[in-house]
């Protein structure tokens, strides 16, 4: 049996820093730090190998590489294994020096969707061994069953004694009847809070997989495109766990689109309120994917926010980008919540393909006329493996940052024509400006924040209005 290390490494410059599957983002004020889900899950699998592991997230407590060295000199793991994320790509590979400067003999691997996709361009940092290409826990599981014999692990990328990088078969999806509940022991509990409530929270992942194509988003790359439902019981028995065990009654559920299949999530509710449980939790949702039936059950068994993926409000550039909804329908869905007494976030993006100054000020009109509690405005960006970044790519939209490819959603990196970046990023400005500093705007967000919440949150919001100037 090994010592393992798992971690989301430290960020540059101190902050928080989310990396998990399509979602790498600095943590603010709405984009709070999530628990490492999938970090979570591959440390319950390897405890029951009888593995000993230690599972860190060094951005959720503020701790920098200082931090991780000592545990690399204490620990001495055999295998030392952590997140990556576009955005902050140069730093994550750097890592792996530390870890051959601290704990020679360790096998250092990553996981994440970028360098799922571009697995060479990872293994040029000679200290680093392996990618895991894909769902990471079932073959973070294998890599540390395999005794040294890697070209028997699927899933994964490589150097071998010579130099030479390999690159094994792709492994299965995971079973969803054998992914286990996440294992969070070794973490901070305390760290994670919702924003504006200051409640301690977890997450869920009942499902894994999404069938949609937009051509912005790399979940694919993780999940996959089949939609793989977890057993309900053995969902509902993880939250009731995470209570006696950690105290928590929040949780957020991970999913690519939690709402996919109607009725599994009607029978995941009813199993809730069968069981009792007394939770809060908050989901995501395409608008084409509710109704107000479901809405009910949801909101009865625990649901208190919602997250609707919006993206525009054109709907040319909503076919073009292939979301497959219309503005109408996100009309629909964010009045039908919001009617039932759910809050609502609405999740936009500028700059997609074929976007113009009128499309944009479309997007910023429908945002500013529906009863949003939260929005949260993007630029378009262009991942590797998505069809967007294929697109940008024979196209040339790429700017000079965009083709550094460390890149994020929170600056514009595609040239499209008639509309260059620096104008996306000025719009994203102005549209949080005219959003968030409506007095209606302000209510809502004053509303859901609890006593003491906001005092802790000081810094970012203050941080937040400096960049929306």
């Amino acid at each position: 049996m090994s010592d393992i290390l798992l971690f989301n490494p430290p960020a540059p410059g101190g902050q928080g820093y989310t990396r998990e599957g399509r979602c790498t983002q600095e943590a603010g004020v709405w984009g709070t730090q999530w628990p490492p889900l999938t970090l979570a899950t591959a440390a319950a699998l390897l405890r029951r190998d009888g593995h000993r592991v230690t599972l860190r997230d060094y951005p959720a407590t503020g701790a920098g590489l200082l931090s991780l060295t000592d545990d690399l000199r204490t620990l001495r793991p055999g295998f030392a294994i952590w997140s990556t994320g576009t955005p902050t790509l140069s730093s994550d590979l750097d890592i792996a020096r530390v870890v051959r400067g601290n704990s020679p003999a360790s096998v250092t691997a990553v996981i994440g969707t970028h360098v799922t996709v571009r697995p060479e361009e990872a293994l040029c940092e000679p200290a680093l061994k392996i990618v895991v290409r894909g769902e990471p826990e079932g073959i973070i599981r294998e890599l540390c069953r395999c005794a040294g014999a890697l070209a028997d692990v699927p899933g994964i990328s490589w150097r071998d004694d010579d130099g030479a990088i390999r690159h094994n078969p792709d492994a299965p999806w995971l079973d969803p009847d054998t992914i286990p509940a996440p294992d969070w022991d070794g973490l901070d509990c305390d760290a994670y809070r919702l924003p504006l409530k200051g409640r301690r929270f977890l997450i869920a992942a009942p499902v894994r997989g999404c069938p949609y194509r937009c051509a912005f988003c790399t979940a694919p790359l993780y999940y996959g495109s089949r939609l793989r439902r977890r057993p309900v019981a053995q969902v509902v028995d993880e939250m009731a766990g995470s209570i006696s065990r950690y105290g928590i009654r929040e949780f957020f559920i991970w999913a690519d689109t939690f709402t996919a299949d109607r009725r599994y999530v009607q029978e995941l509710c009813r199993f809730i309120l069968a069981k009792g449980l007394r939770i809060s939790w908050t989901c995501n949702s395409r608008v084409d994917t509710i109704d107000e039936e479901t809405l009910r059950l949801m909101k009865q068994a625990g649901l208190w926010m919602i997250s609707f993926g919006l993206e525009s409000g054109n709907d040319a550039i909503l076919a073009a980008s292939g979301k497959g909804i219309t503005a109408a329908q996100s009309c629909e869905a964010v009045l039908m919540a919001d009617s039932l007494g759910i809050r609502t976030a609405g999740h936009f993006m500028f700059g997609l393909p074929g976007e113009t100054e009128e499309t944009m000020a479309q997007t910023l009109t429908l945002a500013l006329s529906l009863p949003l509690d939260i929005a949260q405005f993007y630029a378009a960006t262009p991942f590797p493996g998505t069809a967007l970044y294929d697109d940008a790519l024979r196209e040339g939209w790429l700017n000079g940052a965009g083709k550094g490819g460390a890149f994020a959603q929170n600056s514009a990196v595609m040239e499209l024509p008639g509309l260059p970046a620096a104008r996306v990023d000025a719009f994203r400005r102005e549209a949080y400006r005219r959003f968030y500093l409506r007095p209606r705007a302000a209510a809502r967000v004053l509303s859901m924040t609890e006593p003491g919440a906001l005092a802790g949150m000081a810094p970012l919001l203050r941080r937040f209005l400096r960049w929306m100037r």
